[in-house]
């Protein structure tokens, strides 16, 4: 889908991905915390894809015997925006911080987790096409931060 360089209102974003997963949402209990999100000039769709692929990732991948807390951040870093997505679930140990940015590499059986192994790989590149990074830290079974920038001026094609 081409869409066009247009305002995009970061917490109504975040807003609408909330009711798509709400379902997702009450089943776990979990709690999806955001607030004070700036509206950004960018591409609405591929950047709705990247939070939704990120917070779904973070709701799939929760701790077992935690509910899951869901925080939703962004901030001014100069020439970017720079947002973090930080939850309370598994996390990764680092050897597997590149590799699960890769087209179908998977940490889990699918009998685990489902899924295709393509939502990380699908983010890095939208990111990296609007012209920012995505990268992550974590600690195994405490949780995981995805940062990713977007530049504040993209330029349309």
């Amino acid at each position: 889908i081409k869409t066009s360089l247009e305002a995009v209102d970061i917490m109504a974003l975040i807003s609408r991905i909330e009711a798509l997963l709400l379902k997702e949402i009450e089943e776990k209990q979990a709690e999806l915390l955001y607030s004070n999100l700036p509206a950004i000039t960018s591409y609405a769709v591929p950047l709705h894809q990247v939070f939704q692929n990120l917070i779904g990732n973070a709701l799939k991948y929760c701790h077992p015997t935690k509910a899951p807390i869901v925080s939703v951040s962004g901030k001014d870093i100069g020439q970017y925006w720079q947002f973090e997505i930080t939850d309370n679930g598994i996390g990764i140990k680092a050897e597997y911080y590149e590799k699960i940015f890769n087209i179908f590499q998977r940490l889990h059986i699918k009998e685990e987790y489902a899924g295709t192994g393509m939502g990380l790989a699908i983010a890095k590149k939208i990111i990296e096409n609007l012209g920012g990074k995505i990268w992550l830290t974590s600690t195994e079974n405490v949780g995981i931060t995805f940062y990713f920038t977007i530049p504040k001026h993209v330029y349309d094609n």
